[in-house]
């Protein structure tokens, strides 16, 4: 039987410890200045840029083969001298845009896309760095499309374009100042449902006072039960097969504060059912995180067929023909199946509703890339469907347990597909853009802000999916200020290729970033407005220990109140200061601090080695005061083990030393 991954043990304030005690790095990203008049725009003109196996026609359309296009291909309307053109995969174009102050700018481009009556989709660079996708929807003469709002410094910035798609004309690019409203962070208080549980509106409340100010790790558990031995202990959901849990753990000392879980195996056209509304009852209820619940919705692949599936034709060799368009009449086949599957789904919930566990639920995700049945058949189908399940669910069955997420996108489509600020409380973006095998750590802050700007600021906006986690220098950098990450799971999780090591080690163990042993006492957090207040201890080590007294209206994580001076008693044995033993950073405490540079070491000895590159490496003196665990010789993972361990209260120094 594999070794539990969580300690089932650690108490409130032994949580505290580790969010005391984390590595610091800057707190939050910070609304960079704005001093540029507010209708300022710059313009830049392709053709004076520079690219890569691409062509600049300098000249208008006299040396463009138009043969080579549709015959209604219209290049006439350029502006200034011409324009350039991008078509194999990997060819860039590149211009230099002096802007006059740092800050964040609203990008246009005007190009012509008449190759793909659908669009073409490319890389958009700023500064050397990915900041997500261009989208070109078809357009047979040059039209503008928003670049989304992008982070600049003052002085000269390299935006570049790489083909991804291609074959799309680029006529000129511009910059406007973006909305203050922008970087003010302020989303609405109120959930979608009026009705909502008071322990739903208690987690609501925590993500909004922690949005803008840290990001929250979550992790995608792996689909399909996980109980092989359940038998031996029918109680128990959360224990076989968890690879990514134990991979997290083992790598960073951390668990994620978010479990992502899938529903995909509840459907009336299956008898297959696998707990998962089991785990997250045990995820929130037993080891006190939060819970993700998406649903891909399998339906049976044909009238009459035994087979399920969520792909269409397009996507997937197993597919199925559901037609959401016939789902939505009453008395077809189609919609009996739907109908079905709403309520048996609504019973699932509903032991989540009477298990007092409020969830992020996220269902008709990814519909606008219409790889999924219930975004085949475009927009308005698919809105209709969300607002059937949102009224089926929160209306008829009652589910005042649900924080609605809508998954949306950069796309100038996106608006379309968007079902209304009325039953939607979260705004999702599922982000994949690893590419050549390498990962892309890149905080995509243009998405970031294109969909805080898409409600005009009034909903939260998180990573619900992604590949690689963005690195803690470009989110505090590029101020993408995400609610949360998901990594999915197994190797977009594990490989290097997606994530590396020392990237995960350094989010996991930021001040910046909230893990499962920092989240408050959920079910009891001050609701906005109530007039509550909460006791929540943010300071240890030897010193000691203080607490904090704040109302909803603050913030009050491990990570972002402010301390008193009330002094409560020691729960952890005091160091003598002439004693350094665990102390690997050599500051004079024992604390994670250490146990992270340990680990960060041994993962990444080029950086955080005795020879290391980086300025806080690990040295001589650090790695004997870390040698602390007798069973090995040297510096081992076992070393930031034991002091892990004594930090949760789980054994005392001097059983260590003694060993």
């Amino acid at each position: 039987m594999k070794k539990e991954i969580l300690n089932r043990s650690v108490s409130t304030v032994a949580a505290a410890f580790i969010a005391a005690s984390a590595i610091s790095f800057p707190s939050a990203p910070e609304a960079p200045e704005k001093a540029v008049a507010a209708d300022t725009i710059l313009k830049y003109e392709f053709e004076d840029g520079e690219t890569s196996g691409g062509k600049i026609h300098a000249n208008g359309a006299s040396d463009v083969k138009m043969g080579d296009f549709p015959d209604d291909t219209d290049l006439s309307g350029y502006s200034g001298k011409g324009f350039a053109y991008l078509d194999q995969k990997g060819t860039t174009l590149t211009i230099e845009a002096d802007v006059p102050e740092d800050g964040l700018y609203e990008m246009t481009i005007c190009y012509c896309e008449p190759s793909d009556p659908r669009k073409k989709v490319q890389y958009l660079n700023v500064n050397g760095v990915n900041q997500g996708e261009l989208t070109c929807p078809y357009t047979n003469k040059f039209a503008e499309t928003s670049g989304g709002v992008v982070n600049l410094k003052k002085g000269k910035n390299t935006i570049e374009i790489k083909a991804y798609w291609g074959y799309t004309f680029f006529d000129y690019l511009t910059l406007k100042p973006a909305s203050e409203k922008l970087t003010e962070l302020s989303p609405t208080r109120k959930l979608s449902n009026p009705n909502a549980s008071d322990t739903t509106k208690r987690l609501y409340s925590y993500l909004c006072d922690v949005y803008g100010k840290h990001i929250i790790a979550g992790q995608q558990e792996y689909c399909g039960d996980h109980n092989y031995n359940l038998w031996n202990s029918p109680d128990v959901f959360i224990k076989d097969n968890e690879a990514e849990f134990e991979y997290i753990q083992e790598k960073t000392g951390k668990q994620p504060a978010i479990r992502g879980i899938d529903f995909l195996a509840y459907n009336t056209s299956s008898d297959w059912r696998d707990h998962a509304p089991e785990r997250v009852i045990e995820w929130v209820n037993k080891y006190h995180g939060i819970a993700t619940v998406s649903w891909h919705w399998n339906v049976p692949c044909e009238e009459g067929s035994k087979d399920i599936a969520f792909y269409v034709e397009s996507a997937n060799p197993k597919y199925t023909t559901f037609s959401i368009s016939n789902a939505l009449k009453e008395g077809t086949w189609e919609n009996k199946v739907i109908m079905a599957d709403i309520e048996l789904i609504a019973g699932e919930l509903q032991k989540l509703k009477e298990a007092d566990v409020p969830v992020l639920w996220r269902p008709l995700h990814e519909a606008e890339g219409a790889w999924f049945w219930w975004g085949a058949e475009g927009a308005e189908p698919c809105k209709k469907l969300y607002r059937l399940l949102y009224e089926k669910l929160t209306n008829e069955y009652g589910l005042d347990n649900l924080i609605w997420i809508w998954t949306s996108s950069a796309s100038p489509e996106a608006a379309d597909w968007y079902p209304g600020d009325d039953v939607v409380d979260i705004i999702g973006c599922d982000k994949y853009n690893c590419a050549d095998g390498l990962p892309n750590l890149s905080s995509i802050a243009s998405t970031f802000y294109s969909l805080v700007q898409s409600t005009d600021g009034q909903k939260m906006v998180t990573m619900s999916e992604n590949d690689s986690i963005p690195s803690l220098e470009n989110l505090v950098n590029d101020k993408a200020a995400w609610l949360y990450f998901c990594p999915w799971y197994m190797t977009y999780l594990t490989s290097e290729q997606n994530n590396p090591v020392d990237n995960l080690i350094e989010i996991y163990n930021s001040d910046y970033c909230i893990t499962l042993d920092e989240l408050p006492d959920l079910k009891s957090y001050p609701i906005e407005g109530s007039g509550e207040e909460s006791v929540i201890v943010t300071t240890v080590t030897s010193k000691p220990i203080t607490t904090t007294s704040t109302s909803a209206a603050s913030t009050t994580s491990a990570k972002t109140a402010e301390t008193t001076t009330t002094t409560v008693s020691q729960t952890v044995d005091t160091i003598s200061a002439d004693y350094r033993k665990g102390d690997a950073n050599c500051d004079g405490n024992v604390d994670m601090a250490d146990a992270v540079l340990i680990m960060q070491s041994l993962a990444n000895p080029d950086k955080y080695g005795v020879n290391g590159t980086d300025s806080h490496h690990i040295t001589s003196q650090g790695q004997s005061n870390g040698d602390v665990d007798s069973g090995s010789k040297g510096l081992t993972s076992n070393d930031a083990l034991e002091i892990q361990r004594y930090l949760l209260g789980l054994v005392k120094w001097d059983d260590i030393i003694a060993k």
